[in-house]
This record gives structure tokens, C-alpha cells and sequence, in this order.
């Protein structure tokens, strides 16, 4: 008697560590299948729990959701994860639309934060020092962002603007959130910087800030302080002059950006 196949989806990690998304056909019970942490090629990843995510009737489609999964948090890039590739086994790969593809993408993101994973699973701390980490290797690398021009990266903001994607698919509540969230630590971390190395506003006497205050209090009619203009490179909000000093900063273009109210 030929033993019955089970399919299912799986997420294993370390404990506190780095996770693995996969796939995997076994003849027993997923739930029994409790040696088995991945196919994995990094030697360093040393995984000691598994979650079954789903089960499913064939292997296509557990190598559907598997890449689903994947694309969603960019494994190969994201240093959270030991994929070291993308699952490409299905013949459905190639051929899903761009729009079927943001919805997968989507769905993808629901799951993994029904059960916790990936970016689910981190602390505010590690999930800036990932950020930190990846941005820094792109740039050594001239990789992701740092591979296009300062046309093609105006073009990108502007094409997100337009067809609604990522900043732009919120709603004007949940913009007016990210905006003043994103103003408070900005200004925060830029006020701090700017006082420990004395320059901008803090590098002026009272008598300076009062006479520069009473000529640029207002342009055009409407102040300054009022307007918010957010980097196309990184995403920072913060009025024009915050945003000119923190681009300036991080070597980025000051061009580089949109007015968002």
C-alpha cells in the first residue's frame, strides 16, 4: 500500500535569530515531520522550531504560497532570513501579472503577521538595525537604490504617486499618521545632530536667530513651517529647510523630493 504524500508550508528559525521559508512534501503527518528544518544552504543557520503555516493537496500549491512568502519579504536580501534563492519550481511563477503579484504580496504579508513571522517576529531595535545594516551594504555595493540615477529615483517617487503604490495606498488618515510620526523623529534626530556639531539654527547667537526669524518668517505668502516635503530616496517627511539639511547630510540630492501637504 502506497503511503499518502502531505504538502505543506513551512517557517523555521532560531530562537531570538534569523527564520527560513519553505516547502516540503513528506509521508507522514506535517505535525510528525519534526526533523526537518529546511533545505537551507547557510551552515551558520542553526534553526531549533518550526511552524507548519498550511497544508495543501499537491506540491504546486504549496510552491505557490511558498513564493508568495518570499517575494514578499525579499529573502535573499532581507539578512533576517537564510534563503540564499527564491523558489522558482512552479511553472506559475513566470506568469503572474504584476497586479496579481502586488496582491500576492499582500496576502503574504496578512499570513506572516497572523503568525508572527519574519519582520512580525522582530523588535523595534532589530528591525532598525536590519534596516541599517541592509541600507549600508547597498550602498557600498551600489546596489537597489543606489544603482539608479537621480532621474530614475524622481521617477519612481513620482510613479508610486501615480498609481497609488506604497506611501501613496494609504489613506489621507493614515498618511497625516506617517507624516507626523515621521516629522517628530526626523526633526528629533536632526535637532540633536545639528546641536552636537553646532551648526544650523544652533550655530547662530540669539541676536542671529531673532533677525533671520523676522525675514524668513514667511515665502510667498504661506510659511515654511507649515509646508512638509518628503525625500523620494529615503522617504523622511520634514519641512523644506529640515528636509535640505537632512538630505544635504546623507548625501543625497536635494532635489530628490515631493511635497506631500
Amino acid at each position: 500500500m502506497e503511503l499518502k504524500e502531505y504538502h505543506y508550508v513551512y517557517y523555521s528559525y532560531e530562537e531570538y535569530g534569523r527564520g527560513y521559508f519553505g516547502s516540503r512534501t513528506c509521508r507522514c503527518l506535517p505535525e510528525e515531520d519534526v526533523k526537518y528544518f529546511g533545505s537551507f544552504k547557510d551552515k551558520s543557520f542553526k534553526p531549533t522550531q518550526k511552524i507548519i503555516l498550511k497544508t495543501y493537496a499537491t506540491r504546486e500549491e504549496a510552491y505557490a504560497d511558498e513564493i508568495i512568502l518570499q517575494e514578499h519579504y525579499k529573502v535573499v536580501e532581507n539578512p533576517h532570513f537564510a534563503n540564499k534563492s527564491y523558489q522558482t519550481s512552479t511553472k506559475f511563477y513566470y506568469v503572474t501579472p504584476p497586479e496579481q503579484r502586488v496582491l500576492n504580496g499582500k496576502i503574504g504579508g496578512e499570513k506572516a503577521k497572523e503568525f508572527g513571522l519574519g519582520f512580525h517576529s522582530l523588535t523595534k531595535e532589530q528591525l532598525s538595525e536590519n534596516s541599517k545594516k541592509m541600507i549600508e551594504k547597498h550602498r557600498k555595493t551600489k546596489t537597489g537604490l543606489f544603482t539608479l540615477t537621480n532621474e530614475q529615483r524622481s521617477k519612481g517617487g513620482l510613479k508610486n504617486k501615480e498609481h497609488g503604490l506604497g506611501f501613496f495606498a494609504m489613506t489621507e488618515e493614515e498618511q497625516q499618521k506617517v507624516r507626523s510620526k515621521a516629522g517628530k523623529v526626523g526633526g528629533k534626530i536632526g535637532g540633536n545632530k545639528t546641536k552636537e556639531l553646532g551648526v544650523g539654527i544652533c550655530g547662530l547667537s540669539k541676536e542671529q536667530r531673532s533677525e533671520i526669524g523676522k525675514k524668513s518668517g514667511k515665502i510667498g505668502g504661506k510659511s515654511t513651517s507649515s509646508q512638509r516635503w518628503m525625500c523620494l530616496e529615503t522617504g523622511h517627511i520634514s519641512t523644506p529647510g529640515g528636509l535640505s539639511r537632512y538630505q544635504k547630510h546623507k548625501g543625497i540630492d536635494t532635489s530628490q523630493r515631493v511635497r506631500v501637504s
